[in-house]
């Protein structure tokens, strides 16, 4: 049995021999062994090393990979600030003030300000009454040191060294943003980067109801004199802009179409329809298209939407609407209520001006006299030099009714009512004539927006 036994393990050590290892292949697996161990020891320290660090707030570049310039995108007064460059740290929120060259406050609201050693990013946030409408408004108010005068109303007035830009974002919104000397290459960049998140899809007496995804609301566009205008704006030059036109430009759709910017012209145009009513549709420059129809006389509709496919275009202008009547009465959306058992409505009556459209509610009195009339007016040229002396016999004077800022106007000396007049938003003002004594319930009971 021994002999039997030696043989079967020469036999099998015979048969193995050619896929022996080499003499050293047990040296290098331990070798390789020890080196795995000896990683997973130094990544164990490492992510502790970093989690010490972040919990004081010490983090290196060569341990963890920065994200984007501001990660969470915050928010101010309703604008979203989606760049900030890097190394500034986390901001600051200050109360803002911007004074005029004698030292007198003219604007007041709230900054960001990210700021490391001598660099520095702030962006200023400024609700207005609306008296700052565009870039002359804020030119008149000397507050831009060295002012640089833009090329359009809409554009930004930059200071001289090139450091800050203030404009017009919205209605009764103005941003600021200033950088240091160091940081001057990026301000364009910082501008480009605000998002207004904060828009009311009522919109010059309309509602807008649908954007496609990815567009965001950038203010008003333009300065044609003839439209009350917003634009959104997207990726890859995407752009869309909602014009509504108030007054005798918009009296037909022939004139609505004639009424285009001078330095547009459109090609391709052939009938459409809105919401059953009769449109044009046409295209413009190299990727534009539009479509322009009318709500009714007097309130017309241009949409233009840049690299946008005609499909969404359509889907636009069909989700264009009027805003929903409020509770009882109501002039042209504007919700009215006073109750006033006296006075019964009367007939409600429409004008349109050059520019601007004006409808009227009348209330009668028990002796058949007219005794309150609430008139609401719509258009780019409210207000404006004309549009005042249409509406008063005298320079306005500036008076607060019901907590409401606004103008009394002269009715002439032998009447005993009193008019007053207040812009709630750009392109639209409220004209309230009614005696004295009920001047201050009639105002404090209409729901302007």
């Amino acid at each position: 049995m021994r002999g039997i036994e030696e043989r079967l393990r020469q036999g099998m050590t015979d048969a193995t021999r050619p896929v022996r290892g080499a003499p050293e292949l047990a040296v290098r697996v331990t070798a390789r062994v020890a080196l795995r161990r000896r990683r997973r020891r130094l990544a164990a320290s490492i992510a502790a090393a970093a989690a010490v660090l972040v919990a004081i707030g010490v983090v290196s570049p060569y341990i963890v990979t920065r994200p984007d310039p501001v990660a969470t995108s915050p928010e101010l007064e309703g604008v979203r600030i989606g760049y900030i460059p890097e190394g500034l740290g986390a901001p600051q929120r200050l109360r803002a003030q911007e004074k005029d060259v004698e030292g007198e406050i003219r604007l007041r609201g709230e900054a960001l300000r990210w700021q490391a050693g001598g660099d520095f990013a702030q962006v200023s946030a400024y609700r207005t009454d609306g008296v700052v409408r565009d870039a002359m408004d804020i030119l008149a108010l000397n507050m831009v040191d060295s002012p640089v005068e833009p090329r359009s109303v809409d554009g930004p007035v930059l200071s001289g060294d090139g450091t800050s830009a203030m404009w017009v974002a919205d209605h009764r919104l103005v941003l600021k943003v200033a950088v240091s000397a160091a940081l001057k290459g990026e301000r364009d960049r910082i501008i480009d980067g605000l998002r207004v998140t904060g828009w009311n899809p009522a919109f010059a007496g309309l509602r807008v109801t649908y954007m496609p995804a990815g567009m965001w609301a950038v203010g008003r566009a333009g300065t044609d004199l003839e439209a009350l205008a917003r634009l959104w704006q997207g990726e890859s030059g995407r752009r869309v802009s909602v014009e509504v036109v108030y007054g005798r430009a918009a009296a037909t759709l022939a004139k609505l179409r004639a009424a285009e910017p001078p330095k547009e012209s459109l090609t391709d145009i052939r009938p459409a329809s809105v919401h059953g009513q009769p449109a044009y549709a046409g295209a413009t420059g190299q990727a534009g298209r539009v479509l322009l129809w009318l709500v009714k006389p007097g309130i017309g509709v241009r949409v233009r939407g840049d690299h946008l496919p005609e499909g969404d275009l359509v889907r636009i202008a069909e989700g264009i609407q009027s805003p929903p009547e409020g509770q009882g009465e109501s002039v042209d959306g504007i919700a009215i209520s006073f109750n006033d058992p006296n006075l019964r409505s009367g007939p409600v009556e429409t004008v349109m001006a050059p520019r601007w459209r004006s409808t009227t509610r009348r209330w009668i009195g028990p002796d058949g006299e007219d005794t309150v009339t609430v008139s609401i007016q719509r258009g780019a040229a409210v207000p404006s030099a004309t549009w005042w002396s249409s509406v008063s016999r005298g320079e306005p004077e500036s008076a607060t009714i019901a907590g409401v800022q606004g103008e009394l106007l002269d009715t002439g000396a032998s009447t005993p009512t009193r008019k007053f007049a207040w812009t709630p938003e750009f392109g639209l003002a409220i004209v309230v004539t009614a005696p004295a004594r009920d001047l201050r319930r009639i105002v404090k009971g209409i729901a302007a927006p």
